[in-house]
């Protein structure tokens, strides 16, 4: 799953990327509200996805299993972000990642996933 969610973003397919997400997931991108349920993330996925083409990767550090059906996951994620129309300089981006997956039957799925940023916001002036 974690190989699709990258493919997903680095093709800018915003609806394969929806379908990673549970039905009742819960992301919380950085700086802004959550996207509580898989047609809100699908919704500002088409968005973020519309605007940016993204260069992503992840570099998991630690899978927990919590119970059967769970596995928290966390890590190190990198991305490149490039205005769609290829004007401007990329925004490059790293931080870490907390993904907790939920077994749907005999399929993971996406249930909360979670990142910030290691990058110091600019200073106010």
């Amino acid at each position: 799953l974690r190989d699709v969610h990258v493919a997903a973003l680095n093709d800018g397919d915003a609806d394969a990327w929806a379908e990673c997400f549970a039905a009742d997931a819960v992301q919380m991108p950085p700086n802004m509200p959550a996207n509580v349920g898989i047609d809100v993330i699908r919704e500002w996925s088409r968005g973020f996805l519309g605007a940016f083409n993204a260069e992503f990767s992840l570099d998991p550090t630690e899978a927990v299993e919590a119970g059967p059906d769970w596995v928290i996951e966390s890590g190190a994620y990198e991305i490149a972000l490039t205005p769609n129309g290829g004007e401007g300089e990329p925004l490059r981006d790293h931080g870490k990642y907390i993904t907790v997956y939920q077994r749907e039957g005999e399929r993971w799925k996406m249930a909360r996933d979670i990142w910030n940023s290691d990058v110091p916001l600019p200073a106010q002036t």
